[in-house]
């Protein structure tokens, strides 16, 4: 823009004296980017509106008045790779192919000498190299750039590459990071690098001693501060000590001293980096010799699917072949087994070295502790990615093993559970059906009624009723609005291929309105009771029953309450439970079997009353937050003893 331009800009108060300087290179034919709209080139200026003509990518003629373009536009200088691409995009082309170092001081420079590997991408791809070219011509450009010590590259894919004013050789600069670092995390991350590029030190004692012995002091001085960074501080020290020939003689004592004073080994394992977890596991063993086993059986509720492999095989290989059978089976059996644990049954039940442990637990307890675990996960996070899931819908042969030598009436159990699952997609659903008929035909029967069975009107407790209706109204009223604006404020940060914030609204965008297609069918296939017609002639819907169970030798007493209803502690249970179906219209007097944990149970109806009775002695019906909820016809854990 011209100064008299720019000065009646002001006369008229359409700028302010602090928007001169960028109004002065705002004229036509400049580049610019804007936060939201991105790369953009200024066409026009209208001196009598006071406005600028800008073409964005999507937007062309858009108009900008003078005051918010200062504020709001960032000008592209000639040299920028955005105005090249535009202006010399065959000089770009040439050095991508001839000189691929020079291309990228291009890149960097422009934006402020330094860029990630996805900035880099979205500045090149595909206008100056070609998207099916792209991974060759990026390799070769990140080895050139290791070469040169004028470029700084990154050990990890979310940190910058960086343009040096002066060339420096890599262990210079990590060296001075190491000295700088603020803790022990940040030192063993240079340490890390360190490790990397040893292979090319002229002289690898002189540059890692110094490191060698910082890291030892370290280790000494705080073992119990932060035990995992303690471990892997350990074992680096070792590494580096190894490619200089020096002794570390005290590493035992060491990682004793630190898993002797760790009070949940578990989670020290689960906070080590995956590579390394398998490290520790020889420690363990020695640092607790007599109850190692029973601890690393323990953990496995709580590993993830890699851990519990890694758990598993070392202790079959110690002999605990026959402990671990039994330990996984009790944990099909009584439902405590994490996906992530069945996740690597499902996984490993093909390899031969897990044979004799995972066979005996491929029946149809495990199909019903997978739906179980995927409709917890489901209730727990919402998530639409459910491994479990995957893994039963793509490994086509997994249902049909787990139902190969399973009685009709177990299949058919199974069968109304995928059914009317909350999580399986219809899709998934009728090809896991399909499985199943294959494998079981009566069950077509049910295949061709079942639109029908999962429309079935549920009986719940006012109480509960409630609280979904709550949930729903919150849904609606706050979490989804919140949502809405969250993406409008993540979409005004622009260039949403690198936009974490947008993805991540969209993403809970998704798993909101999953959960409200889930309340809305719940609540229009549920009934509202407060159990005041409940009879005492039979059990029913509503009704107190104390129970004789002759395999024990003890008395228990139920409350058979709402499809939503559960308390086991307090003896309340939804009438869909097995338990409760198996004592549904039973008489005073009548006997009945259920199964709870693996183990049988014949009892003897003794005495039927009614809840609205016993109401202030039991409590109020207790509901299950979502993610504390489960199938809701599986059997409690246990029985609640009088």
């Amino acid at each position: 823009m011209t100064d008299d331009q720019i000065q009646a800009l002001l006369d008229d108060g359409k700028a302010e004296a602090r928007h001169v300087e960028a109004l002065k290179k705002l004229g036509a034919g400049a580049y610019c980017i804007h936060r939201s709209w991105g790369f953009g080139k200024v066409t026009s200026f209208d001196p009598i509106m006071g406005k600028f003509q800008i073409d964005f990518r999507g937007r062309p003629g858009h108009s900008m008045e003078a005051r918010y373009a200062a504020e709001s536009l960032e000008i592209l200088p000639a040299e920028h790779i955005l105005v090249q691409k535009v202006t010399g995009l065959d000089s770009l082309k040439r050095f991508a192919a001839d000189d691929p170092l020079q291309l990228m001081r291009v890149v960097l420079a422009s934006f402020g000498g330094q860029a990630t590997a996805d900035g880099i991408a979205g500045a090149l791809c595909p206008e100056v190299v070609a998207t099916a070219d792209w991974k060759k011509w990026w390799d070769g450009a990140k080895r050139a750039m290791k070469r040169d010590p004028h470029f700084g590259v990154p050990a990890k894919k979310t940190e910058p590459f960086v343009l040096r004013d002066k060339p420096q050789r890599p262990e210079e600069e990590l060296l001075r990071s190491f000295a700088a670092a603020a803790n022990l995390r940040q030192k063993l991350q240079v340490a890390e690098q360190l490790l990397r590029i040893a292979d090319h030190l002229s002289d690898a004692a002189t540059v890692l001693g110094p490191v060698i012995h910082a890291l030892s002091g370290e280790i000494k001085a705080s073992p119990h501060r932060d035990p995992a960074t303690t471990l892997e501080a350990i074992w680096i020290r070792d590494e580096l000590a190894g490619l200089c020939g020096h002794q570390t003689p005290h590493t035992v004592e060491q990682i004793h001293e630190v898993v002797l004073n760790v009070r949940h080994l578990g989670e020290l394992l689960q906070s080590l980096p995956s590579a390394k977890q398998k490290r520790l596991l020889p420690h363990l063993r020695t640092a607790y010799p007599d109850t190692w086993h029973d601890t690393l059986r323990q953990i496995l509720l709580s590993a993830d699917a890699k851990l519990a492999g890694d758990i598993i095989e070392f202790l079959i290989a110690g002999g605990q072949a026959d402990a671990v059978g039994a330990f996984l089976d009790r944990a099909v059996r009584e439902q405590t087994a994490t996906g992530e644990l069945l996740l690597w049954i499902c996984r490993s039940r093909n390899q031969q070295v897990f044979a004799e442990t995972i066979v005996p637990l491929l029946n149809v307890r495990l199909a019903a502790a997978i739906l179980q675990s995927i409709q917890r996960e489901h209730s727990d996070t919402g998530r639409k990615k459910n491994l479990l899931l995957e893994c039963l819908v793509n490994e086509h042969s997994l249902l049909a093993d787990l139902l190969r030598e399973t009685d009709i009436e177990d299949v058919r159990d199974i069968a109304r559970k995928l059914m009317a699952h909350p999580a399986v997609g219809e899709m998934d659903r009728r090809s896991l059906l399909a499985r199943i008929i294959k494998a079981h035909p009566p069950i077509q029967a049910l295949l061709a009624g079942g639109v029908e069975t999962r429309q079935q009107t549920i009986s719940v407790s006012w109480e509960s009723l409630e609280q979904r209706k709550a949930e729903y109204d919150e849904l609606i009223t706050k979490r989804m609005p919140a949502n809405t604006r969250d993406i409008a404020i993540a979409r005004s940060y622009g260039d949403l291929r690198e936009n974490f914030e947008f993805k991540a609204a969209k993403e809970m965008q998704k798993v909101l309105m999953a959960r409200k297609g889930e309340l809305e069918l719940m609540l229009a296939n549920s009934r509202g009771t407060d159990f005041a017609d409940a009879k005492t002639d039979a059990v029913g819907i509503g009704t107190v029953v104390t129970l004789a169970d002759l395999t024990e030798n003890k008395t228990v007493r139920y409350a058979i309450l709402g499809a939503w209803d559960s308390d086991v502690d307090r003896g309340i249970i939804s009438y869909q439970t097995t338990l409760a179906q198996a004592l549904l219209n039973r008489k005073a007097g009548d006997e009945a079997d259920f199964e709870i944990g693996g183990h049988r149970h014949h009892v003897r109806v003794e005495k039927i009353e009614r809840y609205v009775d016993l109401k202030s002695e039991i409590g109020p019906p207790c509901v299950p937050k979502p993610a504390a909820g489960g199938d809701a016809t599986s059997a409690p854990a246990a029985p609640a003893s009088n």
